[in-house]
């Protein structure tokens, strides 16, 4: 007994202290001192190496340990301190070596100091103008992390401004006005003047015939529309390889094929058919075999700019959001009903009975001759006065709010679904008995079908139904069918947004009569009624349908100028006309003379003038002016958020700007930038691209027509939306603004500062 008193004793003692080790390791742990807790637990397991308590013990807290500094390192990053959350993780690890977590986030700030060295590599190098090596630093920097969004829009704003350089190539450096004059002269005789006077070089194909001749005569003219002249008479066409270089070649459908750059357009569409858009474009713009996708609603497609151009604004006509309404409709039925039961009811008949005689069991045909009234018994019925009326009126409404789309069908069904049960039985002996069910609907039936037209006005296809259960019908084989009455209504409605139409008039009126009257007496008038009970029912239902269509979103008529466009002629697609827009006149010559650009007359008529200054002395077109500008609030309260367009006011086309914010970050950040509806007044579509440092308190927006035409006017090209951070002045302000346009345009001086007072 004394042993086992010793050896209780010490399990005791030992599993106090196991218990005691595993509160003293938690304690630690909460006070982060997790080193110390381990090595408490490394000290307990040496000496009693076998205690599954303290083994658990151990690697629970290790679990533990190993997520409050993952967590700890996580929230680090969020807040920016990659230096602190470095240091954790190498705790981590130092506690647990080879964790695949923490190594994972070391490798994951490592990859984002190298984005951010890249990204600041990048925006020096293009503030610099070394744009072809800052894209270099952007693609191999995509490489680690494919969707940095930073990394994303620098790409996207050095192909926006690649973009455009592309777009300036396909001009000709020489814009100054030309006049020619040549009568049935050879082709090459004309171009070899053109080079001599303007210093444009002209190739020739060779399968371009040698006694080529044309007659022209042009005043005042640009060069390039010159050039579209002479070779559209003459079946050839030519490709600007520069500014400064034209190749001219047959236009035949071999040579196209030659020498046409064709670029490859995806078109995303977000409501119109892809299977109609392709059938658009092959049929109008004869493009040949475009590729579609119908999961993502896709069209590629792979023909020449200008093609690619006038099948953007085609497709900018097609693709429009269909129109819905919504229409509210209330359906009521009013049901009165009326149930009188007045007067006396007498009874129908009384019944005789014969009574046994006294002593006898029955009664037999001896005893008929015994038969007396008082052998005779009587059974007379009560006497019933019936004062009885019921009156009813009972409102069944339905109110359902129905969205459907243009020329789409709406349903709704409110009520029951009935079963029908059929029987059917074998023609065999063996009587076999199945039944099936079927299920009729009772209630409430609407479908209508709205057609809205482009000036707000509703055409609505309108189907009521309105069934109900008359009684039960037991058949001679026990199964139970229904007797179902039913109303119907179909009509077209052309309803104005917002206006309400009544449909009445489906009445059902019902009048019985019936009465139990006295033969004789209950026919006389009026003292009739005191020998008789009449029995007056009358029911009376009407269905009532009140209908509101109110357009949610309606197509919006498109202008003249997006619905009616150039496309060229029957074999050669452009998207502008075969004209010439008039040109500037050549500045005066010294003595007072006009310069003629050149002259190609015989020498009789009008001498061949040599290359010189004079020819060259003509001024360029003069350069336009964008005025820029900013409009937004004076006071915000500091959480608020509000938003400053930067409106734009324009003479000549645009095709884009970039423009870049300097703020106050201390006060002031920037949220999100959107490009405005300057760049897209003509339904067409436009790509945009936004850089958001809050850092350094700079926000910069980009936007890019996806057409070669320009737009110009007034209207906002981006706005900004802040977020006031706390109170004091706040400063915004355009550090740059670059208008991009295939004529020469000014760069716009910089706009007063919009200062904001944050309370």
């Amino acid at each position: 007994m004394r042993w086992a008193g010793a050896l209780c004793g010490a399990a005791l003692l030992a599993g106090c202290g196991t218990q005691y080790i595993r509160d003293e390791a938690q304690r630690q742990i909460a006070a982060g001192k997790f080193e110390q807790a381990l090595q408490a637990y490394d000290t307990a397991l040496q000496g009693d190496p076998e205690s599954v308590v303290l083994r658990t013990g151990q690697i629970s807290a290790r679990d533990t340990i190993m997520t409050r500094l993952l967590t700890d390192a996580a929230t680090a990053r969020a807040r920016g301190n990659d230096a602190r959350a470095r240091e954790i993780l190498q705790r981590a690890l130092a506690i647990q070596a080879g964790d695949d977590r923490a190594k994972a986030m070391l490798l994951e700030i490592e990859r984002d100091a190298r984005q951010k060295a890249a990204v600041a590599s990048a925006r020096e190098l293009i503030d610099k103008g070394l744009r072809e090596r800052a894209a270099l630093v952007i693609e191999a920097a995509l490489k680690d992390t494919p969707k940095n969004t930073e990394l994303l829009g620098l790409q996207r704003q050095l192909e926006l401004a690649s973009k455009q350089s592309e777009l300036a190539v396909m001009r000709l450096s020489e814009s100054r006005p030309i006049s020619l004059d040549f009568r049935d002269a050879n082709l090459r005789m004309v171009l070899e003047a053109l080079t001599r006077n303007s210093g444009v070089n002209f190739v020739l194909d060779k399968d371009v015939r040698q006694d080529l001749r044309t007659t022209i005569f042009l005043r005042q003219t640009r060069l390039d529309d010159a050039l579209e002249l002479l070779t559209s008479t003459s079946q050839l066409t030519f490709k600007v390889l520069d500014p400064s270089t034209v190749l001219i070649y047959p236009k035949t459908a071999d040579k196209a094929r030659e020498y046409q750059d064709l670029v490859i357009r995806a078109f995303y569409l977000s409501s119109a058919d892809v299977k109609q858009t392709a059938l658009l474009l092959k049929s109008m713009l004869k493009i040949r075999e475009p590729f579609i996708d119908e999961k993502l609603n896709l069209i590629m497609v792979r023909e020449t700019p200008e093609t690619v151009r006038l099948a953007e604004r085609l497709i900018a006509l097609h693709d429009m959001a269909e129109p819905e309404v919504m229409m509210e409709v209330e359906v009521l039925e009013i049901k009165r009903s009326s149930l009188t039961e007045l007067g006396i009811r007498y009874p129908d008949g009384f019944n005789l009975t014969p009574l046994a005689p006294a002593g006898s069991d029955g009664f037999t045909l001896g005893n008929v001759r015994s038969l007396n009234r008082d052998s005779i018994g009587i059974n007379l019925p009560d006497v019933r006065i019936n004062l009885h009326r019921d009156v009813g009126d009972v409102n069944i409404l339905a109110n359902p709010k129905i969205r459907a789309r243009n020329r789409e069908k709406a349903k709704v069904m409110i009520g029951d679904k009935l079963p029908v049960v059929t029987t059917t039985g074998s023609s065999n002996n063996n009587s076999f008995i199945s039944e099936s069910v079927q299920y009729v609907d009772v209630g409430l039936k609407l479908e209508v079908e709205p057609n809205i037209t482009l000036d707000d006005e509703v055409a609505i296809k309108v189907g009521l139904e309105v069934s109900s259960l008359v009684r039960e019908v037991k058949t001679s084989a026990g199964s139970l069918v229904y007797q179902i009455g039913t109303r119907t209504a179909s009509t077209v409605l052309r309803l104005r947004d917002g206006e309400t139409q009544i449909l009445a008039g489906l009445i059902n009126n019902e009048e019985r009569m019936s009465a139990s009257r006295v033969p004789g007496l209950g026919d006389v008038p009026l003292l009739g009624r005191l020998f008789s009970s009449q029995r007056d029912d009358g029911q009376r239902t009407e269905i009532v349908l009140s209908i509101t269509p109110r357009i949610v979103r309606n197509v919006r008529r498109p202008d003249l100028n997006q619905a009616e466009f150039w496309s060229g002629t029957e074999n050669d697609v452009r998207s502008r006309p075969l004209t010439l827009p008039p040109a500037e006149k050549p500045a005066a010559a010294p003595g007072g003379a006009t310069a003629p650009a050149v002259p190609g007359m015989p020498p009789a008529a009008a001498p061949m003038m040599a290359p010189g200054p004079e020819v060259m002395a003509i001024p360029a077109p003069p350069v336009q002016q964008v005025v820029v500008s900013m409009v937004g609030p004076k006071e915000v309260k500091a959480g608020d958020t509000f938003t400053v367009h930067v409106n734009v006011k324009s003479d000549t086309a645009l095709r884009g700007m970039p423009v870049k914010l300097q703020y106050s970050p201390q006060s002031l950040q920037a949220i999100d930038a959107e490009e405005g509806a300057f760049f897209t007044q003509d339904g067409a579509s436009a790509s945009g691209s936004k850089a958001l440092d809050q850092a350094t308190g700079v926000a910069t927006m980009a936007v890019l027509r996806n057409g070669a035409a320009g737009v110009k006017g007034e209207g906002t090209m981006a706005s900004f939306k802040f977020k006031a951070l706390k109170a004091g002045p706040g400063e915004i302000r355009v550090l740059s603004a670059k208008p991009v346009s295939v004529t020469p345009v000014e760069a716009p001086t910089s706009p007063t500062p919009l200062y904001i007072m944050v309370k």
